[in-house]
């Protein structure tokens, strides 16, 4: 309603300066302008609260259009509003930014009022404004402070003083799955994923209560069911006079954290291929059982390394090979009784089992569970669509008889498992002090080995070869080792398999056909022209180091590469990593022939020999023994001298000791005979010699009737 000019006194003089002096009292501004009369309207009054506030006199106020308190940032739409209203001759109210003379914004709450005279006529427009721009900043704060904390990826909850929930923010939302409207008005606790105890609640709300901030950790529950781990500070929230009115919640999700924690620990006790547990947990277990000894029981450390795994995981592929560790983890795990037991992955292929015994009968009764452990891992088990059966060999420590922690115990059980290796695959022992013994042999022959290769003290005979109609045309080239000053003999069939298994063969190898070739070298001198043979380990086609070796060697030898034959034996068939076939093909390129040694005793497969790079096949001796009377062998070298005929290989058939052997083997077409009737093993000097005598004199056969035996 417009306001009218009502008399205060019969005095129109005393009524002036009684309003006047009412006016510059007061604390709001107020702002007086005229009607305007078809222009805008202009300013007539300003009160000291307007000159106090913008800085402006009221000779600079006075007269001036009431637009020069707005500055850059005055709503437009606001202004336009309060126009509107005043053209209508109705009042308005608007929150407007305004400026001081030096450019200072303020807020204000002005409302304006059309002022008419006793006839009813709008003369003037009277303006009071109240300030509000601290209220304008706490709310800007507030919204600036709140869209910061929706902002916020942390989780904020206030809460009443009785712990119901009044505010979240949209981090709550989207870390929780609920909305603000689900949960107001319900306890944060709605959310936990296991009930709290009585002592838990106790502790939380007697720590807020007492106005001291609570940190610990909440497992939650997600609206999907899933477990979540919030880190959080709850504190107490105080109005004005100190009082608890309500607390404030920081949440953070840490699931990844902890999750990623929780695997730190897990790995540090566990392998990471087999979920087992490793090395480090087993001593563990190991020395809590050493320190708290079961009454009527007796513990056992059982070392168990898989057989041929290396072959395995050549053949296929490491994950290949992870998977079947993987399967061997699982049958192990299964044979465990109890929690006073573990089975350990110590790495590569080699396993481990701490078990518990009853005391009474505990040999026998370890040795039947022993056996069927080997027995279970033996079952075929299907990997990545094939199916293969795997076996292993044991050692077996008593602890603490063996050892008196973990480390003795280790040692006593691994002592056993190599000398359960030395009688074959899938085999197990017990620790005995005469192991030790043993072992400490092998490793004092090693290590003598070791000196005796880099000091070139190995030598090598030959044993020669003969077609059978007597003629000298090849020979095996054999490695001896003479100790001391006596020359004291080592077998062979001790020091090689050392070789094989401490990595000495490789430079074993390379040594022994360097004096190959070197003899080979002295024959051409003399114009003799027959090949040599030399065994070659099956590892060592992996190795393509060691077939740059081999080649190096030909090359400054300066032989013919035919003259030299690398004996390999079946055990290469079982392995069909591409590298082996390769470096065979790198080998067969430069000129070498391939003799596959001791044919039909391992992993005979026909379509393989069609594969290898072969030119000659050797009859094992355990195939000539006894001929031409034992029926199955006569069967057997039949077939071989069919097969190779079948193949275009040469046979050689090696351990001939009587007339009957040869005389069958040439009636059935062998191409050379080898064997102590023959020719015995002699030093590669006195072979050439003996060579170059025969040669000379043409004396370089051997008298074989092929006529005898033929059957």
């Amino acid at each position: 309603m417009p306001l009218k000019l009502n008399a205060l006194s019969p005095d129109p003089l005393e009524q002036l300066r009684f309003m006047h002096a009412s006016l510059e009292h007061l604390s709001d501004l107020v702002v007086v302008t005229d009607a305007g009369k078809g222009r805008e309207p202009h300013i007539v009054y300003v009160n000291q609260a307007v000159v106090n506030l913008t800085g402006y006199t009221r000779e600079e106020l006075i007269g001036r259009n009431p637009r020069l308190f707005q500055g850059p940032d005055t709503c437009r739409q606001a202004v336009k509003r309060i126009g509107a209203a005043l053209n209508r001759l109705e009042p308005v109210r608007e929150e407007l930014l305004n400026y001081t003379c030096d450019g200072r914004a303020y807020w204000v709450d002005i409302y304006i009022t059309p002022l008419v005279d006793s006839s009813g006529e709008v003369t003037h427009f009277v303006s009071t404004q109240t300030d509000i721009t601290v209220r304008k900043q706490t709310e800007q704060d507030l919204m600036l402070f709140r869209h910061t904390i929706d902002q916020s990826l942390s989780s904020v909850i206030i809460t009443d003083r009785q712990g119901r929930i009044t505010y979240v923010n949209r981090g709550f939302e989207v870390n929780s799955g609920y909305t603000a409207e689900e949960v107001k008005g319900r306890t944060p606790g709605f959310r936990a994923w296991a009930p709290k105890s009585a002592a838990q609640k106790q502790d939380f709300w007697a720590c807020l209560n007492s106005g001291r901030t609570w940190r610990g950790e909440f497992v939650n529950r997600h609206k999907d069911g899933r477990r979540v781990i919030k880190r959080a500070v709850v504190s107490p929230v105080r109005h004005e006079e100190g009082q608890i009115t309500h607390f404030l919640s920081v949440e953070q999700d840490v699931t990844a954290e902890k999750e990623a924690q929780e695997q730190l620990e897990f790995l540090a006790y566990h392998d990471a291929v087999t979920a087992l547990p490793n090395r480090r947990l087993l001593e563990n277990h190991v020395s809590a059982a050493l320190e708290a000894p079961d009454n009527g029981y007796h513990y056992a450390l059982v070392l168990t390394d898989l057989d041929d795994f290396k072959r395995i995981n050549d053949a296929h592929s490491h994950s290949f090979g992870d998977a079947v560790l993987q399967r061997v983890a699982r049958r192990l795990e299964a044979c465990l009784e109890g929690s006073h037991e573990c089975a350990a992955h110590l790495g590569g292929d080699e396993f481990s089992l701490f078990l518990r015994v009853p005391f009474e009968n505990r040999q026998a009764l370890l040795r039947a569970r022993i056996q069927s452990i080997q027995n279970d891992l033996v079952r075929p088990m299907r990997v990545e669509r094939q199916m293969l059966s795997i076996s292993a060999c044991s050692g077996v420590a008593w602890v603490p008889e063996h050892g008196r922690d973990f480390t003795a115990a280790q040692f006593s059980a691994d002592l056993a498992m190599h000398h359960a290796k030395q009688a074959g695959k899938g085999t197990f022992a017990f620790f005995e002090p005469r192991i030790g013994e043993v072992v400490q042999q092998r490793v004092r022959l090693e290590e003598a080995l070791r000196n005796a290769i880099l000091r070139d003290e190995l030598s090598i005979a030959i044993q020669s070869q003969y077609s059978p109609s007597g003629r000298l045309s090849g020979g095996e080239v054999l490695v001896r080792w003479l100790v001391g000053p006596d020359g004291v003999p080592v077998s062979p069939g001790a020091f090689i398999p050392v070789a094989e298994s401490s990595g000495l063969i490789k430079p074993l190898t390379l040594l022994v056909l360097d004096k190959a070739l070197a003899v080979i070298r002295q024959m051409m001198q003399r114009g003799i022209h027959i090949p040599l043979s030399v065994n070659f380990s099956t590892d060592l086609f992996r190795d393509e180091e060691l077939i740059n070796g081999v080649l190096e060697l030909l090359a400054e030898a300066g032989v013919p590469a035919e003259l030299l034959v690398l004996e390999i034996t079946e055990s290469l068939f079982i392995d069909t990593h591409s590298d082996v076939l390769d470096n065979m093909g790198r080998l067969m390129e430069a000129g070498l022939k391939f003799s596959l040694d001791d044919f039909g005793t391992g992993y005979s497969n026909l379509a393989y020999l069609k594969k290898m790079h072969l030119s000659e096949l050797k009859i094992d001796k355990s195939f000539v023994d006894n001929l031409p009377g034992d029926d199955d062998n006569r069967a057997i070298v039949r077939s071989i001298l069919s097969i190779a005929r079948q193949l275009k290989l040469r046979v050689v058939a090696e351990g001939v000791e009587t007339h009957s052997q040869a005389d069958f083997l040439a009636a059935h077409g062998c191409d050379l005979l080898q064997g102590f009737l023959l020719h015995k093993p002699e030093p590669a000097d006195s072979w050439l010699i003996e060579l170059e005598n025969c040669f000379s004199e043409k004396k370089c056969h051997k008298g074989v009737d092929p006529s005898v035996g033929a059957t």
